[in-house]
């Protein structure tokens, strides 16, 4: 699992080099990925892919948003890179591969994944979001 997390920094790490992120953020942005890698791997296990997912994503989200104010610069130039860990790759992959292939079980296991994978990410982009506008309207009262 270690070494899942850090090829998973890695790649996040690359990808938003190849990106032009800026250098300052790309400490940021790897702290981020682990938090996604480490909480997505860790729940995954006991309560499965959207809710692991879905709580990656919400606490990517609190730690962006708060990196973003300190940094004063957009949340999404930290978030978006940091998101690559919870990204269906391989169940996307093996989805169209069984498809292609005629092997309906196996192609309706790998699609229901990740469509799971999806919507715990939409998910806990929208409830974060949400409860982020809400705390700033709160403060403003």
């Amino acid at each position: 699992m270690i070494i899942e997390i850090i090829f998973c920094v890695a790649g996040t790490l690359a990808f938003a080099v190849i990106m032009k992120a800026p250098k300052r953020d790309l400490i940021f942005i790897a702290i981020g990925s682990s938090i996604t890698a480490v909480t997505e791997r860790l729940l995954s296990r006991y309560y499965g892919e959207f809710a692991a997912c879905l709580i990656a994503m919400i606490c990517l989200s609190f730690f962006c948003e708060m990196m973003a104010r300190i940094l004063k610069e957009p949340t999404t130039v930290i978030l978006m890179p940091s998101t690559i860990p919870l990204l269906p790759g391989s169940s996307i992959y093996y989805t169209m591969l069984y498809a292609a292939q005629s092997n309906t079980q196996r192609f309706i296991d790998y699609a229901k994944s990740t469509l799971y994978t999806g919507l715990g990410i939409a998910l806990g982009a929208v409830i974060s979001s949400i409860a982020i506008r809400l705390i700033n309207y709160s403060r403003k009262d």
